[in-house]
């Protein structure tokens, strides 16, 4: 899990590559990056977008989890799990989507500007991004308000309520204040996953000049005439900081939460705030910010992977063609990027299961040393962006020999990264399982002669079984549509969907990439369908990242 970093750390402090001979020790990686007054707009852009996002998305989410939890709103249940659609939907495909509809030469753009003379959002500028970003994080504080609320005692609301206190009043004086820690803890991770994002400012802020972070490493490294692996390497380790320090701020908050937030024992149903004759309109606010931020882009993806050209000047119809379909056909490297990236679904979701299985029965139900760490590094990798990983492993695999050449050369290689950089998906599914599994049945399994292990396999495993199929089914859906690390790892042969868009896109290949992005929608929504269906799988709480 960590260590990736170090031979990242490595480079960075080194005068030349490290596939160069000799070199010495040397801070002027450092200095040069310093040195760049682009790098440092990169980060004043990146800082505005992300504290935007997370301005946006917090408020949002935390708005969508009163309404759902603690009001009478019209089918709140559906619409609660609809919000989170964005965040399992491919990242990669959703921006697209925005950028065919509402980017500058989008459908409903042209058709909202040009013929019905009607505002329409920018999104190829920093707050237009934020707003494409938020509509995917949201969930994120979402789900933490969710959780938070439903676990807090309702009885001061109802008081208040009682006492004649208007829905307002509650809100601000009760409900809020109790959130607090919820707002905090999805404020700190929003905002760190925004500072990672990569797709949003190559696919829209390309056209703009507008540079983040993530995107300079990316051209740094990829389109330099001289490429420089020291700087690209400093910035990345300025990056690992950055994220390493809001995860210990986010610890922080999360052991603070327990003395704001009220609980009760069993306090029976918690009593829903009526919206009267808000209820009605609200509930359509909500379902029409799910169809155009949502249910829209996703058609427009669908639609640009049939047509010619998307416009409304002429109806989709007249513009018909499969021929964007026959280029994943016939292309090599798209019909290997879909090959590679079901193998390295199946296979990364089989191993990461197993793995994180194993040790979250060691982190805790075992007395291994140094059993207290294991959570903390399981979490760590989801803190630290792709970007990051994929530098650091492509280091790893350069410093380890044979082994490394051959994992450089082959998907198994970009597996490893995206397993690494997902696991904690996999720790978050089956810990709250175990943790709800008595440890009366380890005693049991010792008092009659059995070992840690035999316990392990023969008692406790099997009670996982439900948390490992989940598990299995969220890593597929992960692997399957991540990209960042592997835009450092990938080569002729080993090329995976997200990658094979990002590449294609930048080229200028639209209609091929709108179709491979479909593919990558229609394999989502099909394996969570069928994990809904066999393993009853549904979020309730918790957090969750794309």
């Amino acid at each position: 899990i960590v260590g990736p970093f170090v031979p990242l750390l490595y480079a960075s402090l080194r005068d030349r590559p490290l596939y160069e001979a000799g070199g010495v020790l040397t801070v002027q990686p450092y200095r040069q990056l310093f040195g760049d007054s682009a790098f440092w707009d990169a980060w004043g852009n990146t800082l505005m977008f992300a504290s935007l996002t997370t301005l946006m998305a917090v408020l949002g989410g935390a708005l969508v989890a009163i309404l759902v939890t603690r009001t009478d709103l019209v089918g709140r249940k559906t619409l609660g799990r609809l919000i989170l659609l964005p965040i399992l939907l491919p990242s990669l495909g959703m921006v697209l989507g925005w950028l065919v509809i509402w980017g500058p030469g989008g459908y409903l753009t042209a058709m909202f500007s040009d013929r019905l003379h009607l505002p329409t959002l920018a999104i190829d500028t920093i707050p237009g991004m934020a707003v494409v970003e938020a509509t995917r994080l949201l969930p994120i504080a979402y789900l933490t308000c969710q959780a938070a609320l439903s676990r807090a005692d309702s009885s001061l609301e109802d008081a208040a309520r009682s006492a004649g206190a208007r829905p307002v009043r509650v809100l601000s004086s009760i409900t809020i204040p109790m959130l607090r820690p919820a707002l905090l803890n999805a404020a700190t991770l929003i905002f760190t996953l925004s500072i990672a994002a990569l797709g949003i400012p190559l696919l829209l802020g390309t056209s703009n000049n507008i540079v983040f972070v993530s995107s300079y490493l990316y051209t740094t490294w990829t389109n330099a005439s001289t490429p420089d692996p020291g700087s690209v390497s400093a910035g990345a380790v300025m990056m690992l900081v950055v994220a390493t320090a809001l995860l210990v701020l986010r610890n922080r908050l999360l052991g603070a939460e327990a003395r704001f937030v009220s609980v009760g024992g069993k306090s029976g149903r918690q009593a829903l705030m009526k919206l009267r004759r808000l209820r009605w309109p609200l509930t359509g606010l909500l379902a029409l910010y799910l169809v155009f931020t949502t249910l829209v882009p996703v058609i427009g993806l669908a639609l640009m992977s049939f047509v010619v050209i998307l416009t409304p000047l002429v109806p989709p119809w007249e513009l018909l063609t499969s021929a964007h379909w026959q280029v994943l056909l016939d292309d090599d490297t798209f019909r290997r990027s879909i090959q590679n990236s079901a193998i390295i679904a199946v296979v990364g979701a089989v191993g990461t299961t197993a793995f994180v299985a194993l040790a979250t029965l060691v982190a805790h139900r075992s007395g291994f040393r140094f059993r207290r760490t294991l959570p903390f590094l399981m979490l760590y990798p989801r803190a630290t962006p792709g970007i990051i990983i994929g530098i650091g492993f492509f280091w790893a695999y350069l410093l380890t020999g044979a082994f490394g050449d051959y994992m450089r050369g082959s998907i198994w290689g970009i597996m490893l990264a995206f397993c690494v950089r997902n696991l904690p998906l996999a720790y978050i599914v089956m810990y709250p399982t175990l943790a709800r599994i008595g440890e009366e049945l380890d005693r049991a399994g010792r008092a009659a002669g059995a070992g840690w292990w035999r316990t392990s396999r023969s008692i406790v495993l099997p009670l996982l079984k439900p948390a490992m199929f989940a598990s299995f089914i969220l890593m597929f859906v992960e692997i399957i549509n991540d990209y960042d690390p592997a835009v450092f790892l990938v080569k002729p042969g080993t090329e995976v969907m997200g990658a094979t868009m990002l590449a294609q896109f930048i080229q200028g290949t639209v209609g091929p990439v709108s179709a491979l992005a479909m593919v990558q929608v229609v394999i989502t929504v099909v394996v969570l369908s069928i994990g809904a269906k066999l393993f009853k799988i549904g979020v309730t709480g918790g957090d969750h990242d794309a």
